[in-house]
């Protein structure tokens, strides 16, 4: 069944290179041992979806948060590494809708979400190693985790990840895929448009030697329209990260049930020196 076209208007995401130059290695991603047991070409789907299985086993929302009203996305940072296992795991929360007066504040209820956010991590089951040119190694991921407190009235308002919801955000070119397609095509797509637009910025030339990441999220809302746009990572590639997403085209929005909603999508976007 294909998507159907209206008038109206989160997961899991493999680190990869949105880049101009592409290296030409053999790379075999870590593998649940589930997974194992499926055809090759079906392994990352399975590798996605066991993720998000995961995350809602051991979701947690922190009590003194949900008291407090707090909501966040925590963007973890991880690595499989060479013995299949969760390691060097980094998270950075994003408090939604609310200010604090004070730093320390702000620091402490952060770190309600991240902590949290690590422990789920922390209870990935051991992988098959991923491989580069046949050598087990470490593989970095980012995955994005919202906490949001449900409200029993009002759904329109709800931000959901990408891979939670039925149909991804129509994506031109994408309008003959069916439901679990669309976001294997969303994804594609807004990786061909990195490889496309993006620039290595002058002001960084002959400052930055290495490959620097930078990590955005965008929210395309119940309109299609991306409204909020976070960015983390150096300040001298935030302008051209910026300035490549606003070239996005407009799209039709995510659906759930055929009614539109709002999705959260974080893209890691990798800059490289040559």
């Amino acid at each position: 069944m294909l998507r159907k076209s209206t008038l109206i208007f989160f997961l899991f995401f493999v680190l990869s290179n949105y880049s101009q130059d592409e290296n030409l290695v053999e790379e075999d991603f870590p593998i649940l041992p589930i997974c194992n047991l499926i055809p090759e070409n079906l392994q990352k789907k399975c590798f996605e979806e066991s993720i998000q299985e995961h995350i809602e086993k051991y979701f947690i929302y922190p009590k003194t948060a949900l008291d407090l009203g707090l909501q966040s996305v925590v963007n973890v940072f991880f690595e499989i590494n060479e013995n299949g296992e969760p390691n060097n795991i980094i998270a950075k929360a994003n408090l939604v809708g609310v200010k604090f007066d004070s730093e320390e504040s702000l620091l402490d209820a952060s770190q309600l979400f991240e902590n949290a956010a690590q422990e789920i991590i922390k209870k990935l089951p051991k992988m098959i190693p991923g491989k580069v040119n046949g050598e087990p190694t470490s593989f970095p991921f980012q995955l994005p985790i919202t906490y949001r407190i449900p409200s029993e009235s009002d759904k329109s308002n709800d931000v959901f990840p990408l891979d939670s919801v039925e149909w991804a955000p129509l994506f031109p070119g994408c309008e003959e895929k069916n439901s679990d397609d669309s976001k294997t095509c969303f994804k594609e797509k807004i990786d061909k448009h990195f490889k496309k637009y993006l620039k290595f910025p002058k002001k960084a030339k002959g400052i930055v030697a290495e490959e620097s990441i930078v990590f955005v999220e965008i929210i395309i809302e119940n309109d299609g329209k991306i409204y909020d746009i976070t960015i983390l990572g150096p300040d001298v590639f935030r302008k051209e990260t910026e300035r490549v997403i606003k070239k996005l085209p407009l799209m039709e929005p995510a659906l759930n049930n055929d009614l539109p909603v709002a999705v959260s999508y974080t893209i890691p976007v990798a800059f490289k020196p040559n």
